[in-house]
């Protein structure tokens, strides 16, 4: 009895490692797809999210596999050696470092706000992202606004991090931005707040999985 309860252990271990797998790939999927839709769809900072998620997920999935194979008596690793520990290290830094380049990325994507220095400027809506499922409420979708520069004179765009109503905002409509002197470059303050959070998650994720990784190497160490 015991031991048909030890294998239906090992077995659900291993269906969890691997469902955490097959996710993680599909996230990883996902991010290509829609890298291949970016110009179309400016799906940046999802793609960023899906494709740190779906890596750190496969190496979490990897692990666990691992884990379950050695608990299940089917490999014997020994957690003193010291290839091992550094394959765990490695995994650690891995995790945190996928974490730490989302984090840079979405702090690149966020623009340095100065309210005494920063101007406002008026641009038209030139398009909206309408993806299904990218939408939060019906009738709302996330505008491109084209503005011109100020500086060069030259014709650019911003898109806006969060969904507005079309009817109440159609496609060549006014859109008031906000605009960096110090970086020359337009923004949106709810838009440029959404990075901030993003920035602050993913370095915040970082830390965590960095602080897990060393209390779990010294509990397997001791």
């Amino acid at each position: 009895m015991d031991y048909i309860i030890d294998n239906v252990e090992f077995i659900t271990e291993l269906v969890k490692s691997a469902f955490i797998g097959i996710v993680g790939i599909f996230f990883i999927g996902l991010a290509i797809w829609i890298k291949t839709k970016e110009d179309r769809w400016n799906f940046k900072n999802i793609c960023i999210g899906l494709l740190a998620g779906g890596m750190a997920l496969l190496l979490i999935s990897v692990s666990m596999v691992v884990d379950s194979l050695q608990d299940g008596g089917v490999i014997a690793i020994d957690r003193n050696n010291p290839v091992w520990v550094i394959l765990d290290v490695i995994k650690v830094l891995a995790c945190v470092l996928i974490f730490v380049i989302a984090g840079y990325i979405m702090r690149s994507k966020r623009i340095k706000e100065n309210d005494m220095y920063d101007m406002e400027i008026t641009g038209k809506i030139i398009g909206y992202d309408t993806l299904t499922g990218r939408t939060k409420l019906p009738g709302c979708a996330q505008p491109t606004v084209e503005y011109i520069d100020p500086y060069s004179g030259e014709p650019d765009s911003y898109v806006v991090n969060q969904d507005i109503n079309r009817k109440k905002h159609p496609i060549g409509s006014e859109y008031r931005l906000l605009y960096s002197r110090e970086e020359r470059k337009a923004f949106e303050k709810k838009s440029n707040k959404v990075y901030r959070e993003m920035e602050v998650f993913f370095f915040g994720l970082a830390g965590l999985i960095f602080v897990a990784g060393v209390v779990k190497l010294i509990m397997n160490v001791l």
